[in-house]
């Protein structure tokens, strides 16, 4: 009688021993490049009939600066999705900043700053009146570069010194000459010459050049030359810690913003299945059409940490094969169909020094638009909706605890 017992207490320690190993299992699973849970949490609704793509939210202010794709206006948004107002300010008139609009950030509770792509910065405020111009400091107009839902500055508040200061702190790839400071001549030399990361005083109207290429970033340390390979910059509006992030290689910079000048706390080392393990060296004689390298096109301060995002592209292999059919193969119906397979979205994040996780995949549809200070990621999906409508929504996406 006693058999059954021990049959029944042999099979409990055998369930709970596959518990314990699956259990050991999914912790051995954690870690750099374990992909990330994610949770949609709620999403932001905005009854307008023209896509939207969002700049800028702070909670703080309660506000969020969005952007219609098609006409570049900016509207100002509450936390309901209530249109507050839609600035008018792509003209040429006392409060207009030109027709090349190209992106819109918050500044204070006061004030917000608009891009132009061609002339530099203006402040306004909330009724839409400018109250100041920041020239762009260039040496020349030798490259421009839009993005579909990334802004290339942030206006910041600093207290320093007992006094609150105002930047914009950005990327301009047109700071230098690039005649004189030529990428194809100088080869490796170029890193420790060429300036594109800017700090702007607002009250003082004055910019200066800050750190762009660290002198441990591994390119720049062992005289390789892998492209121009200009960083991209974030910061954390609430801690004044500042990320640098070259587009080639594998190596984020965090830096302590607090003081006049950035220190470097943390160089982290990123990892992804998909990434080489080592900037690839430029041919200089190779043809430029072929190269498959994943370039890193996006940076975000994402909660306490980053969010690091690039795309595969399209094998160098098949892009020869399909150039072998027409010159302009872009055009080709091949080529977009290469492009859907090959050219997908990955992000690395980090935080506290250190790479937690990867995105592989979002639980919605759609495209990664913002991330904020306090934690939540915005999924767009109003360019090429799941599901056409006619509204807005941005899905509030937080990663699990």
């Amino acid at each position: 009688m006693k058999f059954p017992h021990i049959q029944y207490s042999y099979a409990l320690t055998l369930v709970l021993g596959l518990f314990a190993c699956n259990t050991s299992e999914k912790k051995k699973e954690q870690g750099p490049t374990s992909p990330l849970e994610l949770e949609v949490v709620d999403s932001l609704v905005v009854d307008e009939l023209e896509p939207l793509v969002m700049d800028d939210h702070m909670a703080s202010l309660g506000y969020y600066l969005l952007r219609n794709t098609k006409s570049r206006q900016p509207l100002l948004v509450d936390e309901k999705g209530t249109v507050i107002k839609e600035f008018d300010i792509l003209h040429d008139g006392p409060d207009g900043i030109g027709s090349f609009g190209t992106g819109y950030r918050l500044l204070d509770d006061s004030r917000w700053v608009a891009q132009n792509l061609m002339t530099g910065y203006h402040i306004f405020d909330y009724q839409g009146k400018k109250i100041k111009e920041l020239p762009a400091e260039r040496a020349g107009l030798f490259s421009i570069s839009i993005y579909s839902n990334r802004t290339t500055f942030t206006p910041y508040v600093k207290k320093f010194g007992g006094q609150t200061e105002n930047y914009i702190i950005g990327e301009e790839p047109n700071a230098f000459d690039h005649k004189e400071i030529s990428a194809e001549e100088l080869g490796p030399k170029f890193y420790s010459l060429a300036e594109t990361i800017f700090n702007y005083d607002i009250e003082k109207e004055k910019q200066e050049m800050i750190t762009t290429f660290p002198e441990v970033w591994e390119p720049r340390a062992n005289e390789r030359f892998v492209g121009q390979a200009f960083p991209l910059v974030a910061i954390n509006r609430k801690t004044m810690e500042m990320a640098l992030l070259p587009t080639v290689g594998n190596q984020l910079f965090i830096y302590d913003y607090m003081g006049e000048a950035p220190i470097l706390i943390d160089t982290v080392r990123l990892t992804h299945r998909h990434r080489p393990d080592e900037a690839r060296e430029v041919d200089l004689n190779a043809e430029r059409w072929s190269d498959d390298y994943p370039l890193f096109t996006d940076l975000r301060v994402f909660g306490d940490g980053y969010l690091v995002g690039f795309y595969t592209r399209i094998p160098s292999d098949v892009i020869k094969e399909l150039r072998a059919k027409s010159e302009e193969y872009y055009k080709l119906p091949e080529f977009q169909e290469a492009n859907d397979q090959y050219a997908k979205p990955y992000y690395i994040y980090v935080k506290d020094g250190e790479q937690i996780g990867v995105i592989d995949k979002l639980p919605v549809h759609g495209v990664v638009d913002f991330a904020d200070e306090d934690g939540v990621l915005f999924v767009n999906d109003n360019g090429d909706p799941e599901i056409e409508r006619d509204y807005n929504v941005f899905y509030k996406i937080r990663i699990k605890e």
